[in-house]
């Protein structure tokens, strides 16, 4: 069952790596299906694990030594519930986190951190989701508690970077990108690090250092419609209508429906009259015929 599940889940990434626009609806079904059929094989690992639990105590009470037996069961109590426990709750707060219901997820995240404090999965989801809610503060108070715990941890960097730009704190905001942006754990965190960046510099006007975090976030995802769109926008300041054109229209490739495939669709209509001045002459002639007549 778990390697059928890991081979599914390689051929999604497989095609995920690969994406077409064709193929977004068969990816969609994918997802929703892997995360049906791994909600059921948590519920028959739990069926399993209680078995073994009462496999467990009926050893307990059979075995000729009660000493023995006391001190066997309570290792394996102490050595597996508690790690099952926040395993199972983790990955019910994920999949809550996926749906959007974040109530429920929550609550997962609450339990997971009431029976470990400083469990680092727990604090990242939890802040994840205050960062939807657009609590910023609330979810700084969760990724410093990361950060106590793992100084490097690539997720709790990238997000309070984010933070801080969102809060208009440039500088820390910069400091914490810029080593998640460098490590090499974490490509996610890594690809949206550099993307912040350009962010971040785009909008303090230092274009060529904008282009530089664009470009390197584009390599590491070259999916990401967001960083052509702000690639077609820095490139439109620099005069570069061109390369500015080739950016919008790579982003609307990928997906014409999105929010970045419209919103360069947009643009392109915008500045594509700037790369063809014949065209302009031409119609500036017709209007002024049209309006001569």
């Amino acid at each position: 069952m778990i390697d059928n599940l890991r081979r599914r889940i390689e051929e999604l990434k497989k095609k995920i790596r690969e994406f077409l626009p064709e193929n977004e609806s068969v990816i969609k079904d994918e997802i929703k299906s892997l995360y049906i059929d791994i909600t059921n094989a948590l519920k028959s690992l739990t069926q399993i694990q209680e078995d073994l639990w009462r496999a467990a105590q009926d050893f307990k009470y059979r075995k000729s030594s009660k000493v023995e037996a006391e001190r066997f069961y309570s290792l394996i109590k102490s050595r597996t519930s508690a790690e099952l426990d926040i395993s199972t709750l983790l990955d019910r707060a994920w999949n809550l986190i996926c749906v959007e219901d974040y109530t429920e997820a929550i609550k997962a995240l609450k339990e997971v951190l009431e029976i470990d404090p400083k469990n680092v999965r727990g604090l990242d989801l939890m802040a994840l989701i205050l960062m939807h809610k657009e609590l910023y503060d609330e979810a700084m108070l969760y990724l410093q508690q990361v950060l106590n715990v793992e100084p490097a941890n690539p997720f709790a960097l990238n997000n309070l970077g984010f933070i801080c730009y969102k809060k208009g704190i440039w500088g820390e905001a910069i400091e914490h990108l810029t080593k998640a942006a460098k490590q090499k754990k974490d490509r996610m965190a890594s690809l949206y690090a550099n993307f912040y960046l350009g962010v971040v510099y785009f909008e303090r006007s230092m274009i060529t250092d904008a282009i530089k975090f664009f470009e390197e976030a584009y390599k590491l995802g070259p999916n990401l419609q967001e960083v052509y769109y702000y690639l077609g926008l820095a490139e439109t300041k620099r005069y570069e209508f061109k390369r500015a054109v080739e950016y919008f229209e790579k982003c609307i490739k990928i997906d014409p429906n999105s929010r970045y495939g419209k919103l360069c669709a947009e643009e392109l209509n915008k500045i594509k009259p700037l790369t063809e001045p014949t065209q302009i002459f031409k119609r500036n002639r017709q209007d002024d015929k049209t309006a001569t007549e």
